[in-house]
Parts: structure tokens; sequence; C-alpha cells
């Protein structure tokens, strides 16, 4: 019985190595191939990719960048090969605002949306120094105001940057039974005191900085409201509010977009913008009537005889024909 038990334990013992050692033959294989794929067995470095003969090297955008982004590395370098994303252009076809060193890209900040695989130049970008997001877009000097589009007819279609004019056109007959002021009213709209449509020129050179965007308002039923952010002057903000919460229209009127030729582009006279204008009720015959009477002194035009007074003036000429 001893001698049939013995070689049985050994087939156990031999087979029991088996599989740990193939498994570390396995590893060992797989090792050698992954070392070799990663250069880990080769003391030699890549080869770089060289210029072809009478191009230059230009980075481009490895990713879709949205406007007022400040360029990082990530938005230069490829996720994939983990190098800096280039193309090769002929040195005669690279205009002289196109940037080809990869330093002045870092930390500028975008004015306009720019796809994956553009190149950049310098006008891509605000200034040196322009903080990113949103406050970028706004003009020096000038105030950002997020608002209803639904407010605001016209403005809807106008893009980044375009120029324009807002102007509150108000009815006074509609239901009004204690007085208000409306602010911002045009000087030259008054007309007939008696007149209840009154139109005011409440922003001038106005600017978009956020197109038209759906926005959600958290709350118990969500509310969907189409925003716009634009830049006022800062004396503008309190007139826009007012009109825009008083239940005016408010119209806008675009500017053109193309260059001024000479000289800056043509504005209303000082007088006929923005002078306050108070609204009263009057009683009459026992009728009510809204009359608009100025806030501010009017403006008086200026004297064709200039700065003398016509008595001054007629005294003058009386006394040369009485010395003839």
């Amino acid at each position: 019985m001893s001698r049939r038990v013995q070689p049985r334990r050994r087939r156990i013992a031999w087979s029991a190595w088996l599989l740990p050692g193939a498994l570390v033959v396995l590893s060992l294989i797989g090792l050698g191939l992954l070392a070799s794929s990663m250069g880990w067995l080769s003391n030699s470095q890549p080869a770089r990719r060289e210029a072809p003969p009478g191009t230059i090297p230009v980075p481009v955008a490895a990713t879709d960048i949205p406007t007022y982004t400040r360029i990082r590395l990530e938005h230069l370098f490829d996720s994939r090969t983990g190098d800096l994303r280039i193309i090769y252009l002929p040195e005669g076809s690279i205009l002289p605002e196109t940037m080809v060193n990869p330093k002045d890209l870092l930390g500028r900040v975008l004015a306009g949306d720019k796809r994956s695989g553009q190149v950049f130049s310098e006008t891509d970008f605000f200034p040196i120094g322009t903080r990113e997001g949103i406050v970028a877009g706004i003009p020096s000097g000038k105030r950002a105001l997020r608002i209803d589009a639904k407010k605001v007819n016209g403005i809807v279609g106008l893009a980044r940057g375009d120029r324009f004019d807002l102007v509150a056109t108000d009815d006074l007959s509609k239901g009004r039974r204690s007085p208000v002021i409306v602010q911002g009213a045009a000087q030259t709209s008054l007309g007939a005191m008696g007149s209840s449509v009154h139109s005011s020129i409440v922003v001038e050179d106005g600017a978009v900085v956020q197109p038209l965007e759906t926005r959600a308002i958290p709350g118990r039923k969500t509310q969907l409201v189409e925003e716009m952010v634009i830049a006022v002057a800062p004396e503008e903000v309190e007139l826009l509010t007012r009109a825009l919460h008083s239940g005016a229209r408010v119209d806008c009127v675009p500017r053109s977009g193309q260059p001024v030729a000479v000289g800056p582009e043509p504005t209303a006279p000082a007088a006929t913008r923005r002078g306050g204008v108070n609204v009263v009720e009057t009683i009459s015959g026992g009728k009510r009537r809204a009359v608009a009477v100025p806030s501010g002194p009017a403006a008086i035009p200026p004297s064709p005889f200039g700065t003398r007074s016509p008595t001054a003036i007629g005294q003058e000429k009386l006394d040369q024909d009485g010395g003839r």
C-alpha cells in the first residue's frame, strides 16, 4: 500500500506549482512588452518631429475655448499625446498679428470664442492685464446690467460687442392716479405740455457684454428667463432701471458697426438728452389730466444777438443814427 501512495503524492506536489509558475511567466512577458512600448529598455530619446523646410510651427487651440477665458496650458496641449498642438505653415502665409510663441498666449483673455485647431492672433485677446470672466467684456468706464430681454424691444439678435441706444416711451394717460417722475425725458420731446406720451433717451452708446441666454430661476416652480448683459454709463443705470420697472416701453436702436471715417459718431445735443421731467395731475372742469413739467432748468437756445441784449443793440444803433 505504501509504494502506491508515494508516487501519487509527488504528482500532486508538482501540479500545485504549475499554475503559479505560468502566471509568473505571463507577468514577465507583459512587463517586457510594456517596457518596450514605453521606451524603458532603450536609452535613446524619441525622435522629435522637425518642421518641414520653409515652414514655421504655429500653436493652435487644442480644444474649444469660450470667450472671456484666460489661456492656460490645458488649452494648448493635446490631452491624448501630451504634446503641444501645433501646425506647420509656410513662412509667407503667416500674418504679422499671428502669435507663434506659446509663451505669449499664456495668461491672455480671449475676446471671442476660439475653436479647436484655430491659430491665435493679437486681435483675439483683450489688452494685457484684463481680468478673466464676464467683467472682461465691460468697456472701461461702463457698468454691466443684466436685463430681461423681453422688456426691451429689438435687442434680441444683437451680438457681443454690438452698440446701441435705448429709448423709453411712457404713456402718462394709462391709469396714473398719483404724480410720478419720469427721469430722462428728452426736453425736445415735451412739445405741447398737454401731450400724454413722452419719449426719452435713457442709454447712449450701450454695448452687449453677453448675448441672449436662457437661465433657470430656482424655486417651487422653475422659471426660464431670457436675459442679456449690457454695459451702460454709470449715470444711466438708474435711468434704465426705472424705465424697465415703471412699465414704460423701451426700444433698442442699434448703432452702425462700420468704422467711423472721420471724427466720433454724432450724438444728440446735450440739451435734448436726459432732462428730468415731473408729471403732475391737474383738475380742470372736473377732469383730471397729467401734465409734464421739466424738473430742471429749461435749455435756453443761444441768442442770435450774441452776448449783448437786443436793447443794447438797439440803443447802439440809435446813437449811430444820431451821430449822423
